[in-house]
């Protein structure tokens, strides 16, 4: 805390433990005191009466408990550096009356309070902007959109939106995937890039496919996306599975799902798919029982999770499958 804020030897004392007593008192706890300080120490410089107690009786109002408050400073302790009465309340307000759900704003405010603090003009803008691509407010989706969009500077926005053009998505694709999956614009440009390359270069998908499964590019491309679509690959050499099967309908399935449609159904005959799939002696689940022969089955067939040790495999096999 000293190296990032060696101020903090030169802090009035008694003004500083009278901030430290008031939090104490609140509720935090030693241990959520080091870990505001240390993640914002100019917190301690910021008047008790005007603006810590003002900020912690704001917060308390909406949620109408100290553990709500008290989880919200720990997150993001910026929040009690503010006057909270022209950031947060206008932009709560804002919401209502576009009819955001008032539950959904509170856990927009408790998980991502870093969009409430613009001031209210910025974040006016902001939500307009989201409202004009046709975003309902009243859906879930509103949410992340606006955390995305008021969490990044404008040029950074354009500077991603003009990574996924490069790689083949249209303007309407983007919008779409940007408007099902709001999280794709805070991905990396080297994940997206390797995604990418992955699924067009050596999965033979085009750039349009892809941006209607924009999922797949949240998703861990070693852990998750990569043994998937090996299984789907050799399974469609084999003619087992259609030949126009989208990403939509493998990516996005849950663990135990894709396993009994993909995996527990093909590899008694074909062994193969285990290997694909990531395969190893000390990580196996049972073959689903539907899919067992007559005839007690070898436990070199028995399936394996989902994700531990897939990428590994899968990368080693990729290039053959492939």
């Amino acid at each position: 805390m000293l190296a990032k804020y060696p101020f903090m030897l030169s802090l009035n004392v008694g003004k500083a433990k009278s901030k430290l007593d008031f939090l104490s008192n609140y509720g935090f706890t030693s241990d959520d005191l080091c870990q505001i300080l240390v993640d914002d120490g100019h917190v301690i410089k910021r008047g008790l009466e005007n603006c810590i107690v003002p900020s912690c009786e704001i917060l308390k109002g909406l949620f109408q408990d100290r553990k709500s408050v008290i989880f919200v400073v720990k997150k993001f302790p910026r929040v009690l550096k503010q006057d909270l009465s022209k950031s947060l309340v206008p932009n709560v307000e804002l919401l209502r009356l576009y009819g955001v759900p008032y539950s959904r704003i509170l856990e927009m405010v408790k998980h991502q309070p870093r969009s409430f603090l613009n001031g209210a003009e910025k974040f006016k803008i902001f939500v307009g902007e989201i409202r004009e691509m046709g975003f309902d407010p009243g859906k879930s989706h509103f949410a992340g959109a606006i955390y995305m969009w008021s969490g990044f500077s404008k040029e950074t926005r354009e500077r991603k939106w003009d990574l996924y053009r490069k790689l083949g998505w249209s303007d309407d694709e983007i919008l779409l995937a940007f408007k099902k999956q709001p999280h794709i614009m805070i991905t990396s440009e080297e994940k997206i890039e390797r995604v990418m390359d992955f699924l067009v270069n050596k999965m033979g998908r085009d750039a349009s496919q892809v941006s209607s499964c924009p999922h797949v590019i949240m998703h861990s491309l070693e852990n998750w996306t990569m043994p998937r679509c090996l299984v789907v690959q050799f399974l469609l050499s084999k003619g087992l599975v259609k030949e126009n099967l989208t990403l939509n309908s493998f990516i996005v399935l849950k663990g135990g799902k894709f396993r009994e449609r993909y995996v527990d159904r093909f590899c008694v005959e074909f062994p193969q798919v285990l290997n694909l799939y990531g395969v190893t002696e000390d990580n196996r689940l049972n073959l689903h029982p539907k899919f067992l022969p007559g005839e007690k089955i070898s436990s070199e067939f028995v399936c394996c999770s989902e994700k531990e040790n897939a990428g590994t495999n899968a990368n080693k096999l990729m290039k053959t499958t492939a």
